[in-house]
């Protein structure tokens, strides 16, 4: 949540928390090599495990009633976990309530539930932290005089309010996992300080009502607010003597977090304790919050095993809905991706079976799977050090799963995930067809933006032509438009395919294209008359396209799809309610479609 931003420079911070070859190919790319070049190999016929997402988690990312986000911007990232407990919303909580439970106090847990609620059931089922400290008000604005939990060794009020919490989650219905204190180490929620007397007499009088009545209760812990092994070291001896160990071991804030997790385990498996998982429930800085960066982040935690990881919020706690400033708002208010969450999306993409990533000890490093369900392999690269340069990527062992070439090969695509906000789609670099039978290829990324992070997905490339299809073609098959209210169409128009244009030029107006293939190219017409758009492929967000320009181009490109497994599709159109300043009109033009087998 939000806190004091860290001024030092990551790599201080790092040091001070630290307490088969045949056929090969090269799919083409511009850019020059620099001293800087990385590499990175693939090796598809290795498999490390399964697939977890790790990382794909937030803090306080929906707001105040669970509901936003919409699905079509929180579903595919295929959230993993979360937390919260209705920090800094009204009331100041059991505190506020005179240490009780009152209005302060049902709103933070009316709040979290719903959050938990939307979250845990139905299409996510992911793991859900409840944030019992804020739900009791400690979140940095409580008032002076606060009495912490414990103090003068008097524990009642607090053993009384962990039963208030325990009523109301088991009358829910719901599951959560309880974390009892967030960041005890000094940090403005906790100042007694962890691993005093009071933290131990407050930690280990929580964690026996909570085994009291709830059995089974899982119990997540300490959340430090940085990587320390000290005072790790420190809480397990305590929790385990007391009988109070957590069901998860919980820290913020690691730099090195692949490193840091084994030393974790190494610290579990020296006091002999067992049957314990790892979490990180708040992870990246502010100045870390960059799509490469985050991209690399991902890399680390997916090879690390830790359970779950849960990105950071800074700047809108606590009920923005922003799934922690991963989406901005527009001019008209409307969420919208940013490079951030595209890379969560990318993350989602990397399904099925890890397998063996190299970085040759570069800066660079990668997360790649391969899912035969799907027929696809995807690999998510970035960068931990804004590092620019060529990085080369070998992937080997492409005859290892015979599955992933088509009747064409296999198709190889590129895409750049630039660091921006906000950021409709990602760019496409290159895609490139390789045959069957190929066993190595190399893909040459030319890395220009130094915080942005890159995707590379392989899947079977079909046969045959691609598709050529007039914005008039209404009739129902393979490939056809729909055209709602207030669309026209204009004949004889010499710069258009076939001399024809459908139109509309009011807001709110709605065209859909139905297709069969794996990509969309649109072409429209771009001049000084014409409006915004917007396009939705499937369920995907919807992207903003501006149809504005200086000189008039009748049928370029104006959008292209990433691309799609083989089927059926649809894109839907909206003519936009607001246009480019410089342009005369709102109209939209449409010529004409090519389909991609």
């Amino acid at each position: 949540m939000v806190k004091p931003v860290n001024p030092l420079p990551r790599v201080l911070r790092a040091l001070l928390a630290g307490g088969l070859v045949a056929t090969a190919l090269t799919v083409p790319a511009a850019g020059p090599a620099s001293a800087a070049d990385q590499s990175v190999t693939v090796d598809l016929a290795t498999t490390t495990g399964t697939v977890t997402r790790a990382g794909a988690g937030f803090l306080y990312g929906l707001n105040q009633d669970g509901t936003q986000p919409p699905d079509n911007l929180l579903s595919p990232l295929q959230v993993t976990s979360a937390r919260g407990g209705g920090a800094r919303l009204p009331g100041h909580g059991w505190i506020g309530d005179g240490y009780r439970a009152g209005t302060g106090y049902r709103t933070r847990i009316n709040s979290a539930l719903a959050q938990v609620r939307r979250l845990t059931t139905g299409q996510y089922n992911a793991s859900y932290d409840l944030l019992v400290s804020d739900l009791w008000g400690a979140d940095t604005e409580q008032p002076a005089n606060t009495v912490y939990p414990c103090t003068n060794g008097d524990c009642t009020n607090w053993v009384s309010f962990i039963g208030q919490v325990v009523a109301d989650v088991q009358a829910s219905g719901l599951r959560v996992r309880y974390d009892i204190y967030n960041e005890p180490d000094g940090t403005g929620f906790f100042p007694p300080g962890v691993n005093t007397p009071q933290y131990f007499q407050m930690w280990d009088s929580a964690v026996r009502e909570l085994r009291r009545l709830v059995p089974s209760a899982q119990i997540t812990g300490p959340g430090v607010s940085g990587w320390n092994p000290n005072y790790l070291s420190t809480f397990l001896d305590h929790t385990k003597a007391a009988g109070t160990l957590p069901t998860t071991l919980d820290w913020h804030f690691s730099g090195t977090p692949y490193q840091d997790v084994q030393t974790a385990r190494s610290l579990l498996s020296q006091r002999g304790i067992t049957g314990i998982d790892l979490s990180m429930n708040e992870y990246l800085f502010p100045g870390d919050q960059h799509a490469g960066y985050q991209a690399w982040y991902l890399t680390q935690l997916a090879k690390s095993g830790i359970s779950r990881a849960s990105h950071a919020i800074w700047t809108d706690c606590c009920v923005g809905g922003t799934l922690d400033s991963t989406l901005v708002r527009d001019g008209s208010g409307a969420l919208r991706p940013t490079g951030q969450w595209w890379v969560y999306k990318s993350y989602a993409d990397v399904s099925g079976q890890l397998v063996a990533v190299n970085n040759n000890g570069g800066s660079t490093d990668a997360v790649a799977a391969k899912d035969q369900t799907a027929r696809r392999v995807a690999v998510l690269l970035g960068d931990k050090t804004g590092n620019t340069g060529t990085t080369r990527v070998t992937i080997n062992g492409l005859t290892s799963s015979p599955w992933l070439a088509g009747a064409g090969g296999i198709q190889v695509t590129l895409q750049r995930i630039p660091d921006q906000g906000p950021l409709d789609q990602p760019a496409v670099v290159s895609t490139q067809v390789v045959a069957a039978g190929t066993s190595s290829l190399q893909v040459p990324i030319p890395w220009t933006g130094a915080q942005d992070a890159y995707f590379i997905t392989l899947t079977p490339a079909s046969t045959g032509a691609v598709t050529t299809l007039d914005a008039t073609a209404t009739t129902p098959g393979a490939n056809y438009f729909e055209y709602g209210a207030n669309w026209g169409r204009t004949d004889g128009v010499a710069d258009m395919y076939a001399g024809t244009a459908n139109w509309s030029y009011t807001p709110g107006s709605t065209a859909r294209i139905r297709f069969t293939g794996t990509q969309l190219i649109l072409h429209a017409v771009r001049d000084q008359d014409q409006g915004r758009f917007t396009i939705q492929l499937d369920n995907a967000p919807a992207v903003t396209i501006d149809d504005y320009a200086p000189a008039r181009n009748a049928s370029g490109v104006v959008w292209t799809s990433p691309p799609v497994a083989a089927g059926q599709h649809t894109a839907t159109i909206v003519v936009a309610q607001d246009k480019n300043p410089a342009s005369t009109g709102h109209n939209i033009a449409l010529d004409y479609i090519e389909v991609k087998p």
